[in-house]
């Protein structure tokens, strides 16, 4: 189930809030989570209940590793659990998300016909795997507790964080489906989280959805781009993954508020960012935590522990590079998403060299930001001949008119049709200018919005004031905007992933 579609909008979110705040005001618990676990996973199953088998497997193979845990006392049980719990998850990731791509290269390499599958990839299993592998990794280094089996449950499936994140710690979650308070219907939390909401919906359906119009004809005609108009496309990429992502992130943030639960931040203005550093710690935050946490710091204490001054070193530039290429492999099974890794750990690294030491300013802005729109141009690369063509096409000088043609993909928006009929009428002639007018228009309005405060940062400055007029009258347009736009409805970009 999307959130930007109807069903879930005007029927499945008051459903859902209703029956909990119900549950809760009769102090019926536990029968409150059972029902919230029930439409998470109703959420989940919508459009493939078959996948539901997969996570109650995935959710079942964990929490027994953890009841292990608690009822093994031996020397070698966290050991021993850690290597199950790894193998597991680790194991179910690679079979539904790198079978066939495991298998296409060693068919390629070894000359061989092994069979592909060709497996559908289950919505959120990168997300709900990656959640439930910290949970046994912290258990297995005595860090977490064993909860009952029902608070584990809503931690795995809370909806707003099943299907893209933000990838939730079991610290931040299971204590407070736990607080009893929080059953409370808070007038304040419902007001904010619908703000969040609203700003995370606008972002998707009126910013994400409409500059994907131009970018994925800008990838269908990969061959004829020019220059500029390569590096046009990989920015309104940049834009459009940003406005996708971070506008569903806003609106779990916002649906948790609803239900009066904090879910971490996911994004902070990344491209407002100055270096390789500071933009992994804006984008995609609880990921980077995660890698962070149960990748990076253990690699590195364990090159601290080297008494060899040249292996200490190696560690330092081996261990950026091992983190981002995990990286690059989690998002997908393509080359291309490795090469992606590969070139944010190489810059990495050369940002934490000595000699890289430039200071926050319009340079050092500058400099992060092209690199991202060339590592977006990578990352939307569907294959390896894709993504040669196109950076091609962005370092080779050449022009002509193919920027034209691809901003014609403007013509199949709604709120299009009735100025461009007219034109086509009176001045044909005109649609040349007025459809890149319109992609000018729209980067615009994209670069002053990130440019800008983020969501939370307006939601505490609309706080601080009391709600204006001015930003209520406008929120309401834009989401009404959103909501009449969603006849188009797409699904959101990380879903791939």
């Amino acid at each position: 189930m999307l959130f930007n579609s109807q069903i879930f909008i005007f029927l499945f979110l008051p459903l859902t809030l209703g029956g909990w705040y119900l549950l809760g005001h009769l102090k019926l618990y536990r029968v409150s989570q059972a029902f919230l676990v029930g439409m998470s996973l109703w959420f989940y199953g919508y459009f493939h209940p078959s996948y539901l088998l997969i996570i109650l497997g995935s959710m079942a193979g964990n929490y027994l590793i953890s009841l292990l845990l608690e009822k093994w006392k031996g020397k070698h049980a966290p050991k021993v659990c850690l290597a199950l719990g790894l193998a597991f998850n680790i194991g179910i990731l690679g079979y539904y998300k790198y079978y066939d791509f495991f298998v296409e290269n060693v068919n390629a390499l070894f000359k061989a016909d092994f069979t592909l599958k060709h497996i559908i990839l289950p919505l959120g299993i990168s997300f709900f795997t990656l959640q439930q592998l910290s949970y046994v990794i912290d258990r297995c280094w005595g860090t977490a507790p064993h909860y009952k089996l029902l608070d584990y449950l809503c931690f795995v499936t809370y909806f707003p964080q099943l299907i893209a994140g933000p990838i939730v710690l079991h610290s931040e979650m299971i204590p407070q489906f736990q607080d009893l308070e929080k059953r409370k219907f808070s007038a304040t939390d419902f007001a904010d989280g619908t703000i969040l909401f609203c700003l995370g919906l606008i972002k998707k359906v009126l910013l994400a959805d409409t500059l994907a119009l131009f970018v994925n004809e800008g990838f269908t005609k990969v061959w004829w781009l020019d220059m500029p108009t390569a590096w046009i496309v990989a920015l309104a990429y940049a834009f459009e993954l940003y406005f996708d992502f971070s506008g569903y992130c806003d609106m779990a943030l916002g649906i948790g508020k609803m239900f009066r639960f904090d879910l971490p931040v996911n994004f902070k203005s990344p491209y407002k960012s100055h270096s390789v550093t500071e933009y992994w710690q804006r984008w995609h935050y609880t990921l980077t935590r995660f890698l962070t946490t149960y990748l990076y710091m253990p690699l590195t204490m364990k090159g601290m522990r080297k008494k060899n001054k040249k292996v200490k070193k190696l560690y330092t530039v081996i261990t950026p590079l091992v983190v981002f290429l995990v990286s690059g492999i989690w998002h997908g099974a393509s080359w291309t998403f490795v090469l992606w890794g590969l070139f944010w750990g190489i810059a990495a690294v050369w940002a934490q060299r000595k000699f890289w030491k430039l200071k926050k300013n319009f340079a050092s802005w500058i400099c992060t930001f092209v690199f991202t729109v060339f590592a977006a141009a990578v990352f939307r690369s569907e294959t390896w001949l894709v993504m040669c063509r196109f950076l091609k096409a962005m370092f080779v000088p050449s022009l002509s008119k193919i920027l034209i043609e691809i901003s014609f993909a403007f013509e199949g928006l709604s709120e299009n049709y009735v100025w461009s009929r007219l034109l086509e009428q009176l001045r044909p002639g005109l649609l040349n200018v007025a459809y890149p007018a319109f992609l000018a228009f729209m980067l615009l309005i994209s670069a002053l919005i990130l440019r800008g405060k983020n969501a939370q940062e307006i939601l505490a400055e609309q706080k601080a004031k009391g709600y204006t007029g001015k930003f209520t009258v406008l929120l309401v347009l834009f989401t009404a905007w959103a909501i009449i736009s969603l006849n188009q409805v797409s699904t959101f970009l990380y879903f791939n992933f």
